[in-house]
């Protein structure tokens, strides 16, 4: 899995081992983005948005959105055997955590 777009386009992001966290697959990730830029019922200015990642897990959706330009993403994860790899990916992008 690879952030898809962006400031940190192509930096692979580490998956954890168990089946307790499913990141969201770039097949998802693109969806997602391209109905955000292209929808005519809203518009939305990454550079001047605050995002939060809810259930984060691994953080590819919140360093998506950083890669794109976000101003600020909280990232909260409350399963503790995956927070060292969001913080590894959060660290491995040069993120200020």
């Amino acid at each position: 899995m690879r952030i898809i777009s962006g400031l940190f386009k192509g930096k692979k992001i580490i998956q954890p081992l168990d089946s307790n966290t499913r990141p969201l697959k770039d097949l998802t990730k693109e969806s997602i983005f391209n109905i955000i830029k292209h929808s005519n019922k809203f518009q939305v200015n990454f550079e001047k948005s605050d995002i939060l990642d809810l259930f984060s897990g691994v953080g590819s959706f919140g360093i998506e959105c950083l890669s794109r330009g976000a101003k600020k993403v909280v990232f909260i994860e409350n399963y503790r055997k995956v927070l060292p790899i969001l913080r590894s990916n959060l660290g491995g992008a040069k993120i200020n955590k």
